[in-house]
C-alpha cells in the first residue's frame, strides 16, 4: 500500500487489465435546440449511505451553457437483483420542472427508498420537446445501523496518510457501517521528521487515529518509507535504510511514533490507539537482501517493544517474489535467524481475475495453486511447525487482498467484486489461519477508467456505494463472530457451509457464476432467507432436504427463532 502507484504482489499470477465503473458519469448530450447541459449529483460525500429507508432528498446541480427554458429532470430509482445486477425498469420515477434559468442552479428532488439494499439513480434533463440534454448516474444504499464494530478478522485498507481520501470524520463512520473492525494505514517517516531530530506530527495523523479510538476501530499502522529530505546522505540509491546509521535514525522515528500513538500512558485522544505495527510495505527483495530487512526488523521490534511490550510487530509487509504461498519473505527471514524478531508476517495474495476458490496455478512452489483453500492450510501448517521462543507460533496476516472492477476482463464487474469479497472472508473464516484479512481498499483511488489502481474500492471515488460495500455490511452483520462449523454441500461449483452451532447461519453460493440448487439437510422449522442486500424473506422448511437456489453472491439461511 503506501505508495498508490507502486504495487507489487508476491502472489499475482499476471498483470491485471484496466478497471472500473465510475460512480458519477457526467455524460453530455447535444440537441438541435440547446448545447450540452451538465448534470451532477451534489449531495455531500458519504451521504449516499443511509441507515434507514424512506425519503431521500437528492440535490442536482444543473449547469446549462446558455439560457435554458422549460426543461425537466426525471430521476429513476432502480433496484438490484440477487446476483447484483440492476433491474431493467425503475421501481419509481420522479419528475421536476426546471423552468427558465441562466447559469448553474441546484434542484432538489425527493425520492422514496423502500427497503435495505443498493439502488441506482438515473437522472436525465430533457427539453420541452423531449430531447435529452444531459444525464448522470449514481448509487445509494440503505444498510443496518451498527453500534459495534465488525468481526475481529475483518479489515480494510485506507489512505489517510496519503491525503487522497476525504477526512476521517467522513470516512471512518462508513468503514464501521461496512462492518470492518480494522483499518490498515501509514505514518510516514518523511512527513513526521522533516528536520533532523525534530518530530512533528501532522494533524491529519492525530485526527484519524483519535477517531479510530473513539469508534473502536483497530489500526494496523505501516512503518516505512525512507527520509531523504532529512537525511540525504543516508539514502543515496534506495529509500530503504541499508546502513547502520540509517537504521538507527529509523528506530528513532519508530520510537517517536510508538511513544505518541502506542503508549497506553499517553492521555491524548490518540494515546494507546495503535497496538499493531507492520514493518514497511512490500519491500523489494530484488533490490535489498533478507539480511538487510532483518536488520531493520530487529531495530524496529526492539523500539516498539521498549514502549509497549504487548504490541505486535508484523514482518514482510506483503513483500517477496515468486508465486508460492507465503512468498519467499518469511522463509528468507527464518533462514537469517529472524524467528523471534516478529509477532507474525504478512502476505498479499492477489488472485484477480481468478476466483478465491480456484486461484491460479503455480510453478516451483510447495503447492500447485494459489487459492484460499490451498494457501491458508499450507500457511497454517507452516506456522505450526515454527514456534517462537515464547511458545507461540507466528501469526499470519493478509494485509492486502482484493479484486478490482475491470470491464476489460470477462466477469470482473461490480457484482463479481462483491461476490469475491464475501466468499473470501467466508473461506478465510473456514480455515482458521489468518489473524486479520484486509481488503484493498475502501475507496477508489481515482476516476481514471484506464488505471487499475483507481478501481479496487468498495466505494466509488465520490463515496457512492458499490455492491461490495453493501455485501460487506450484510456479511458482517449476519456472520458475526461465528466460526466455521461444517460443510453441508462442498462441490466444485456449489458450496453451502454452516457457521456457528448453537445459533447457526447457513451460507450458500456458486463458484462458476451460475445459479444452482443446493440440497441441504436442515431441521424443519421457520427460517429467514437473506440476500446480499439484507432483504429478508420468511420460509418454512417442512422436509429435511431443502432445495435452495443460490448464485455467485452468497445468500444466507438463518433460523427464525422467537
Amino acid at each position: 500500500m503506501p505508495t498508490i502507484h507502486r504495487r507489487r504482489s508476491l502472489f499475482r499470477s499476471r498483470i491485471f487489465g484496466r478497471a472500473t465503473l465510475s460512480a458519477l458519469l457526467l455524460l453530455a448530450f447535444s440537441s438541435g435546440s440547446y448545447a450540452q447541459v451538465k448534470l451532477q449529483l451534489a449531495n455531500p460525500a458519504g451521504s449516499q449511505v443511509m441507515l434507514t429507508s424512506g425519503k431521500k432528498t437528492l440535490q442536482f446541480k444543473v449547469v446549462p451553457p446558455d439560457h435554458l427554458r422549460a426543461a425537466k429532470i426525471t430521476v429513476g430509482v432502480y433496484s438490484y437483483d440477487s446476483d447484483g445486477k440492476p433491474a431493467p425498469t425503475p421501481l419509481a420515477s420522479y419528475e421536476k420542472t426546471i423552468g427558465s434559468m441562466r447559469g448553474g442552479k441546484a434542484i432538489d428532488i425527493d425520492v422514496a427508498i423502500p427497503r435495505a439494499g443498493l439502488f441506482r439513480l438515473d437522472a436525465t434533463v430533457e427539453s420541452a420537446h423531449g430531447e435529452t440534454l444531459g444525464k448522470t448516474t449514481s448509487t445509494l444504499a440503505v444498510v443496518t445501523k451498527r453500534d459495534e464494530v465488525g468481526p475481529s478478522d475483518f479489515g480494510v485498507g485506507t489512505h489517510f496518510a496519503q491525503h487522497v481520501t476525504p477526512p476521517a470524520s467522513v470516512l471512518l463512520p462508513l468503514v464501521k457501517q461496512a462492518g470492518f473492525s480494522w483499518i490498515r494505514d501509514d505514518l510516514y517517516w518523511a512527513a513526521i521528521e522533516k528536520k533532523t531530530g525534530v518530530f512533528k506530527f501532522p494533524k491529519s495523523y492525530d485526527d484519524y487515529l483519535a477517531l479510530c479510538k473513539q469508534l473502536g476501530i483497530s489500526p494496523l499502522v505501516v512503518l516505512g518509507e525512507g527520509n531523504e529530505g532529512a537525511y540525504p546522505t543516508l539514502f543515496p540509491k534506495s529509500n530503504f535504510p541499508l546502513s547502520a546509521d540509517a537504521r538507527a535514525r529509523f528506530a528513532d522515528y519508530v520510537d517517536a511514533v510508538v511513544s505518541r500513538y502506542g503508549d497506553d500512558a499517553v492521555t491524548a485522544p490518540y494515546g494507546g490507539t495503535v497496538k499493531h505495527w507492520e514493518v514497511w510495505n512490500e519491500p523489494d527483495f530484488n533490490k535489498i537482501s533478507y539480511a538487510a530487512y532483518l536488520s531493520l526488523l530487529w531495530e524496529t521490534f526492539g523500539a516498539v517493544k521498549d514502549v509497549n511490550a504487548d504490541a505486535s510487530v508484523i514482518s514482510c509487509g506483503g513483500g517477496g517474489s515468486g508465486g508460492g504461498p507465503g512468498g519467499d519473505c518469511v522463509v528468507g527471514l527464518l533462514k537469517e535467524g529472524g524467528l523471534n524478531d516478529q509477532t507474525g508476517f504478512s502476505v498479499h495474495p492477489y488472485m484477480s481475475p481468478n476466483t478465491p476458490e480456484r486461484g491460479y496455478k503455480t510453478e516451483g512452489a510447495p503447492i500447485d495453486s494459489v487459492s484460499i483453500p490451498t494457501v491458508w492450510p499450507y500457511l497454517k501448517n507452516f506456522t505450526a511447525d515454527r514456534v517462537k521462543a515464547d511458545g507461540r507460533p507466528l501469526q499470519v496476516w493478509v494485509t492486502e487482498f482484493g479484486w478490482p472492477v475491470n470491464p476489460k476482463e470477462p466477469g470482473q464487474d461490480e457484482a463479481t467484486q462483491a461476490a469475491n469479497l464475501v466468499r473470501s472472508y467466508l473461506l478465510s473464516r473456514r480455515y482458521g489461519t489468518v489473524r486479520v484479512m484486509f481488503w484493498y481498499d475502501f475507496v477508489d483511488d481515482g476516476t481514471d477508467l484506464n488505471n487499475i489502481e483507481h478501481n479496487f474500492g468498495l466505494l466509488h471515488h465520490d463515496l457512492t456505494p458499490k455492491p461490495a460495500f453493501v455485501a460487506a455490511s450484510v456479511l458482517s452483520s449476519t456472520l458475526g463472530k461465528r466460526n466455521w462449523a461444517r460443510a453441508l454441500v462442498d462441490e466444485e461449483n456449489l458450496k453451502a457451509y454452516q457457521y456457528g452451532t448453537d445459533d447457526p447461519v447457513i451460507v450458500g453460493w456458486t463458484v462458476d457464476g451460475k445459479q444452482r440448487v443446493a440440497s441441504v439437510s436442515l431441521p424443519p422449522g421457520k427460517y429467514i432467507l437473506r440476500d446480499w442486500q439484507g432483504v429478508d424473506t420468511p420460509v418454512t422448511i417442512t422436509a429435511q432436504k431443502f432445495q435452495w437456489r443460490v448464485g455467485p453472491i452468497p445468500r444466507y439461511l438463518v433460523p427464525n427463532r422467537p
